[in-house]
């Protein structure tokens, strides 16, 4: 299958992660800040983290969300209300690419936990799939095509 819809690009090397500011979002005005931020991207990559531990369906307690030029960490227990009405639009957008790693779970998590949808989901496990690489790790893949050893401890 080819995805007519992709143009061509050159790939774009990732900033050094010493050089991506950090922003924690725990409050409106950060989270206002956030969505303000990705109305000007054309992409973006996101993780949440889940907890289980003593709860049959366990509830999304982390948001990570990162741009090209920032990296964003969302306390999702604090602003658990507003995170649906604050990203599902951007989520939903179909002009903005969302890059996730293995998104099943995530997808699920997000529709479940903040009624969020996405539309135009490139999902790097499943691609590393199609091209049948080695390994399917997101840390094998930031190694093999960014040159960045993950510290996963």
């Amino acid at each position: 299958f080819i995805d007519r819809n992709v143009p061509e690009s050159e790939p774009v090397r990732p900033a050094d992660v010493d050089d991506t500011p950090f922003t924690l979002v725990e409050d409106l005005k950060g989270l206002t800040e956030l969505v303000n931020k990705l109305k000007d991207v054309n992409e973006f990559a996101v993780d949440l983290e889940h907890n289980q531990y003593r709860s049959f369906q366990g509830l999304t307690c982390l948001m990570q969300i990162s741009t090209r030029t920032e990296d964003f960490i969302i306390d999702t227990l604090k602003l658990r209300i507003y995170i649906g009405s604050y990203l599902k639009e951007l989520f939903k957008d179909p002009t903005k690419r969302k890059v996730m790693h293995g998104a099943d779970r995530d997808i699920m998590w997000l529709q479940r936990d903040f009624r969020v949808y996405v539309c135009n989901l490139f999902d790097t496990g499943q691609a590393s799939r199609v091209l049948q690489m080695e390994r399917n790790s997101l840390e094998h893949l930031l190694h093999h095509f960014c040159g960045v050893t993950a510290n996963k401890t």
